[in-house]
């Protein structure tokens, strides 16, 4: 249900909430990167849930945020479909990113986005931090 709310509420406020449960202090994490949303949903929405959950984990453990990804414009929902019928994101890089990071992300059913998240950045994430999850995702 917070999921659903900071998702397509907005209520950014849920962000908090959910944080606290997310920040079990990572071990040697040098940063978070939030897995942004399509663009045209977050400026529908006026929310980007990744970004909001990034940032509560960042305040509470003192780990920066660091926008590392851009994404595209739009791309098909993932919500309610198989893994075979998503598609990998095509995000792009917006910086070389060095050290031990995480992702962060709200949901994770399959991992196809956190897959396409990984590959797009300089360094493999050791982490992935999700609000809420269904499945087993491997990231490696």
């Amino acid at each position: 249900m917070l999921v659903h709310r900071l998702k397509y509420g907005p209520v950014a406020g849920v962000a908090e909430h959910l944080a606290r449960a997310m920040a079990a202090r990572p071990e040697d994490i040098d940063a978070l990167i939030p897995v942004p949303r399509a663009t045209l949903r977050r400026l529908r929405t006026g929310v980007d849930p990744a970004k909001e959950l990034a940032i509560a984990v960042g305040r509470l453990l003192g780990i920066p945020v660091i926008n590392g990804l851009s994404a595209p414009l739009w791309w098909p929902r993932h919500a309610g479909r198989a893994r075979a019928g998503r598609t990998p994101i095509q995000f792009r890089s917006r910086r070389t990113v060095v050290g031990a990071i995480a992702l962060v992300d709200d949901v994770v059913t399959t991992g196809t986005t956190l897959e396409s998240a990984a590959a797009t950045l300089t360094v493999r994430p050791s982490l992935a931090l999700v609000a809420t999850s269904v499945g087993r995702v491997e990231i490696g």
